[in-house]
């Protein structure tokens, strides 16, 4: 069969497109340094990067969460170890005035400061919100009676697909014990200091109170910790499960930069000697043509 020169200037024709094509899409995995930038490019490569990509998100929202509840509850603990230090010293006063060595006046103004300064604690806020209140963020934690105006709901967030933290604790369990709150405690302590017929006897009863209300804190602030280091091992696993993912999504998505240019390179060449031999072919055809 006579293969004529329309027959070779076709072939040359769809050999400098298909490079040109080639050309284009090398240069495109370079610019971007994807070599998947359309789902025709390597339609199961795509859908590859789209489930790595899905799982990377819902990782990037866990660690999210974390560290909101890592915000809330390590401002939580804090809070907590200023109440202790409150009811602490609460307690060495009930220890004074039980031994009657403390001047009761004197006491009684700084249990009543004490008591303002454990109810600003029991008010607490963080990013505007009431942090011991429950669901209901937006209420006033304690009243001016000492009640608890908050509910019992605890705010869970997901830092898994099938694990939660609550990122609270509510108030009528951090700031009670033995029925009363904290600063109903101090109150009737000020007041037991501030009467004249009191006894030695009625102000050591307070010490137990005291006592007893450390032993809560220390059990809420011990829960807040083990929350805290929970948190802390699993955004470690979930970094290491990112890192492991986003390892496979470069090895389907990133280009080769090497490879890109070196490939760059030899379709260049290729399209140098297609232009040659287009030139040739089409010299030859014309010198027959003129012949």
């Amino acid at each position: 069969m006579r293969i004529t020169t329309f027959t070779i200037f076709n072939q040359l024709v769809r050999s400098v497109n298909d490079n040109l094509r080639s050309l284009s899409k090398s240069n495109n995995e370079l610019s971007t340094g994807k070599k998947i930038n359309n789902p025709s490019d390597d339609v199961s490569g795509m859908m590859k990067v789209m489930d790595y990509k899905v799982s990377i998100n819902e990782i990037e929202q866990y660690k999210r969460n974390i560290d909101e509840a890592e915000a809330h509850l390590g401002f939580a603990d804090t809070t907590m170890s200023t109440v202790t230090a409150v009811l602490d010293k609460a307690r060495e006063l009930a220890v004074l005035g039980a031994s009657g060595a403390a001047e009761r006046d004197k006491a009684a103004s700084e249990v009543a400061q004490l008591r303002d300064q454990l109810t600003s604690l029991a008010n607490s806020k963080f990013r505007n919100k009431y942090i011991f209140s429950g669901y209901a963020t937006d209420t006033q934690s304690f009243d001016a009676g000492f009640i608890y105006q908050g509910d019992s709901g605890e705010i869970n967030v997901m830092t898994d697909s099938s694990a939660t933290v609550a990122m609270n604790i509510p108030g009528d369990q951090v700031f009670s014990s033995g029925g009363d709150t904290y600063m109903k405690t101090l109150d009737n302590f000020y007041n037991a200091l501030m009467d004249p017929d009191s006894e030695p006897a009625d102000i050591s009863a307070f010490i137990d109170e005291f006592e007893n209300a450390l032993d809560q804190v220390a059990n809420v602030r011990a829960d807040i910790g083990g929350r805290l280091n929970n948190l802390e091992d699993r955004k470690s696993n979930l970094e290491d499960r990112n890192f492991t993912l986003k390892t496979y999504l470069s090895e389907v998505e990133d280009t080769d930069l090497a490879s890109t240019i070196s490939e760059i390179s030899k379709t260049e060449v290729a399209l140098q000697s297609l232009r040659q031999s287009g030139a040739q072919v089409l010299s030859q055809s014309l010198l027959d043509f003129l012949k």
